[in-house]
C-alpha cells in the first residue's frame, strides 16, 4: 500500500527525495519536506481528503483492513 501512496504523492512534491512513508498497525504516516506540506494538504484540505479516500478505496478493493493516513509535520 505504501507503493500506491508513493505513486500518488510523488508528483505533488518539489523535493520527492524527502518523502517518507511509515506504517504502524492500521495507520500510514506520511512525512514530506516542510515546504511541501501545503501541497499535500491542498486548499481547504482537498488533496489530503482525496488521498484518504483513495487509500480507503484501495483497502476496500483488496479486502484489507481500513487504514488511516496521517501527515506528520515537524
Amino acid at each position: 500500500m505504501s507503493d500506491f501512496l508513493k505513486f500518488l504523492v510523488t508528483p505533488l512534491l518539489s523535493q520527492p527525495e524527502k518523502l517518507s512513508i511509515s506504517d504502524s498497525h492500521s495507520t500510514l504516516y506520511l512525512q514530506v519536506d516542510e515546504q511541501d506540506n501545503g501541497r499535500v494538504i491542498g486548499k481547504h484540505g482537498a488533496i489530503i481528503i482525496a488521498l484518504r479516500t483513495l487509500i480507503r478505496t484501495y483497502c476496500t478493493l483488496r479486502n484489507l483492513p481500513y487504514t488511516t493516513l496521517i501527515l506528520k509535520t515537524e
